[in-house]
């Protein structure tokens, strides 16, 4: 884990804000922790100390999580709303249906295949895992291929419209990434980024911290979006606040189209939302937590064996804290293929399937996500453990339930 320079206005002047750690194993790509700091030359929030960029790049060509390959590359439902809001504002931004459109990060080409259901002829999706382009031609017809916002392919060239939707959050080196997009675009090309919006940040009482999460390391404004693409000579054309619903709580985010030409003057202010809003969502997450720690360190104090459905972001940041240390767990599980294998408070992660005939409690670890995961273990794995709630919050076994 290495120093990093601010991602807005490359200087090293970071003040601390938190310190996110995660219990997994250090393999060289997945984040075992980082701190949040503020820039203190132009106000910027950012993760600092975390691995270099072929690091990452090796992380999401292995081990995204957005080829759901346990949905057979299907994206969940709760994702259809936002991928149609999405395409529909695109189809605004570039009505003819000729226009070359380039969604960098695609994942499983969602969007790319409503704008082809809509008409649109001339799209290329980018991204770096391989059987996001397997599953895009499959399920949409669409060509995807594999690279980066980093590594543009020549297919990109001359692009009407190139996409940046949740991509920017997880760049190391985000002036690299908006001078490698602004190189492919054409003379009156378009650039829509859309990323989580810091000073729309609030505490879920199911999921504090999930904003400082295994992946997002940039937090920003309209403000830092902005300066950021300074460097790249970008200039804001709009901006504009949404909400995307993206599981049980829809997420904050910021819409803004850049294009080519001299920034605004007003592009390059300090942030002065940034810093506040962080600090803020801090201590409402942390008085949130304190709720949720106070049943953990009940259950743990039980002694009760148990096992973790679920190895994401809140569990892995739940497992480096106190309440859990001691705790009696067995095993831990998670329906996605792609964590299995990695080592977790001391435990291999694995599928599902190895529950087959265990009968000990079950703690479903994603609150947001918790019926989904109970009726995923009745359904498809039939099995009829006891389930204990991290959102209600939990209990030790033998008291109230999630579901029995």
């Amino acid at each position: 884990m290495t120093p990093r320079h601010c991602p807005v206005c490359d200087r090293h002047e970071p003040q601390l804000v938190y310190r996110q750690r995660f219990a997994v194993a250090d393999d060289g790509y997945h984040l075992t922790g980082y701190d949040v700091v503020q820039c203190g030359r132009c106000g910027a929030v950012y993760a600092d100390g975390i691995p270099s960029q072929e690091a990452l790049d090796r992380y999401y060509a292995q081990s995204s999580k957005y080829e759901y390959l346990e949905r057979g590359g299907e994206a969940p439902a709760s994702l259809d709303e936002s991928h149609r809001g999405m395409a529909a504002g695109l189809r605004g931004l570039v009505p003819d249906v000729a226009a070359r459109i380039v969604d960098v990060g695609c994942g499983n080409g969602d969007v790319l295949g409503l704008l082809r259901e809509a008409g649109y002829t001339n799209l290329l999706g980018i991204d770096p895992a391989e059987n996001s382009a397997l599953a895009a031609r499959r399920l949409y017809g669409v060509e995807v291929v594999t690279g980066s916002v980093l590594a543009m392919p020549s297919a990109a060239d001359a692009a009407d419209l190139v996409v940046l939707s949740a991509v920017l959050e997880h760049v190391r080196d985000v002036p690299a990434a908006l001078r490698q997009v602004a190189a492919v675009l054409s003379a009156t090309g378009l650039l829509y980024i859309e990323v989580p919006d810091l000073a729309r940040f609030r505490s879920d009482e199911a999921m504090p911290f999930q904003q400082f999460s295994v992946e997002h390391i940039n937090y920003f404004t309209s403000a830092s979006l902005a300066r950021a693409a300074v460097a790249a000579g970008l200039r804001l054309a709009q901006v504009w606040p949404a909400l995307r619903h993206t599981g049980s709580t829809p997420e904050p985010v910021i819409c803004a189209v850049f294009r080519r030409g001299r920034p605004a003057p007003d592009q390059t202010r300090r942030d002065h939302i940034g810093p506040s809003a962080a600090r803020r969502y801090v201590a409402h997450c942390e008085a949130d937590e304190r709720r949720v720690r106070t049943h953990l360190a009940d259950l743990t104090a039980s002694g009760v064996p148990f096992i973790v459905w679920g190895a994401g972001t809140h569990m892995q940041h739940l497992l480096a804290q106190a309440p859990l240390n001691g705790a009696n767990i067995v095993a831990i599980v998670d329906a996605n293929p792609r964590l299995h294998g990695i080592v977790v408070a001391g435990l291999t992660v694995t599928g599902p399937e190895a529950l087959q005939g265990r009968t000990e409690p079950i703690l479903a670890g994603s609150p947001a996500h918790e019926s989904d995961i109970v009726d995923m273990a009745r359904g498809s794995y039939g099995l009829h453990n006891e389930f204990l709630s991290l959102a209600l919050p939990p209990t030790v076994p033998g008291e109230d339930t999630l579901r029995s």
